[in-house]
């Protein structure tokens, strides 16, 4: 089938194309044997199809929409995030949460009291220089003493 035909052709066979376009297809189909026989193959099976149709076509009972669109909203999976606003979720949520917190505070507050329970260990006694002179300490002196110490030691 030609272009000229195709672009048309849908509202020629429905009976609602302008009357420019009715003559136009109109005149190419008494020109083109081709096209005419494709046209009218595709009538004859629109009068098939339509005598298919039913006299009396159903009608669906009260409320079956409603029930329809009640079992679509039933059906369709709620957000991931739709769980956090569960009041159920949002306690154990909470709970979980604070059963963490107590758990990372006990290890924390076991480790410092373990570290420094038993005062300063033999070897941090003997590392200690005793004839070494007190030297007033800041911040700058104890980093530039740090550096020092890092930078002469040898393994």
């Amino acid at each position: 089938m030609h272009q000229t035909i195709q672009d048309g052709l849908e509202d020629f066979l429905a009976g609602t194309a302008d009357t420019v376009e009715r003559v136009r297809i109109e005149s190419h189909l008494r020109e083109c044997p081709e096209c005419r026989e494709e046209v009218r193959l595709m009538r004859e099976m629109s009068h098939m199809f339509g005598s298919l149709r039913s006299v009396n076509p159903p009608v669906p009972t009260p409320g079956f929409y409603a029930r329809v669109t009640d079992r679509i909203e039933k059906q369709q999976s709620g957000s991931f995030w739709a769980a956090f606003l569960e009041p159920v979720f949002g306690r154990r949520l909470a709970f979980a949460s604070l059963v963490l917190l107590a758990t990372l505070g006990t290890v924390l507050m076991s480790r410092e009291t373990e570290e420094y329970a038993g005062g300063p260990s033999p070897e941090m006694i003997l590392a200690v220089e005793q004839d070494a002179p007190l030297v007033e300490s800041t911040p700058v002196i104890d980093r530039d003493q740090m550096l020092i110490t890092l930078a002469s030691h040898k393994q």
